[in-house]
């Protein structure tokens, strides 16, 4: 539930006046700004008032659809299973959700993550994550280029996008200098391994 603030608990309080005096008509925020305000109660993270921090600017997530959840669903239960497995469980660890801090200006909420085991933090660094995994229905052009060119610059090592509406899984791998070195479009008859852990085999007729 939301944290009602009162004048002086505000930690933006005076920004409209600043705005006013200044004749500034937009004001960017960083990702300390927004841990700010998820601290305060500003945005309940389980409410229609779900954001994401990009280029400084607030983006309000859309709803998630059935299709949408399953397959992101069914792709970290997969990765949690490959782990098990091969015993990598005290080293990675499979989220649903969770916030990513890909610069000082932009925080994005991926469907999914594996991190390291011990990492600490409000949000997750990026030398703290394996793969981001997004789940794509309405999203899926934003997924494949701001998100996607975001997180090759924050050097994040893989990134994953499930089209949903095509039952394509497209597979970004080593960032170099921003661009992403190798690019791969799998379908359900696909199998695919991660690069953290190679011997995972993850076949795709699971997901879709």
């Amino acid at each position: 539930m939301s944290t009602n603030l009162g004048p002086s608990d505000n930690p933006f309080d005076g920004v409209a006046e600043g705005f006013a005096e200044q004749g500034v008509t937009e004001f960017l925020l960083t990702v300390d700004d927004l841990e700010t305000m998820l601290r305060a109660g500003i945005f309940d993270r389980d409410d229609a008032t779900r954001v994401e921090l990009e280029d400084g600017r607030l983006v309000r997530m859309s709803s998630e659809s059935l299709p949408h959840a399953r397959t992101a669903a069914r792709l970290s239960l997969a990765l949690n299973l490959a782990l098990s497995q091969l015993g990598l469980t005290d080293r990675y660890e499979v989220l649903n959700g969770g916030t990513v801090r890909v610069s000082d200006i932009s925080a994005f909420d991926p469907d999914g993550a594996v991190i390291a085991r011990d990492a600490e933090g409000f949000f997750m660094r990026a030398d703290q994550v394996f793969l981001v995994i997004e789940s794509s229905l309405a999203t899926l052009k934003r997924d494949l280029g701001s998100k996607s060119r975001a997180y090759a610059a924050a050097g994040i090592a893989e990134y994953w996008v499930i089209d949903v509406k095509h039952a394509q899984l497209h597979v970004f791998r080593r960032p170099f200098e921003g661009e992403w070195t190798e690019r791969q479009t799998l379908s359900p008859d696909d199998s695919v391994s991660p690069l953290f852990a190679p011997d995972a085999d993850i076949a795709l007729k699971s997901v879709f």
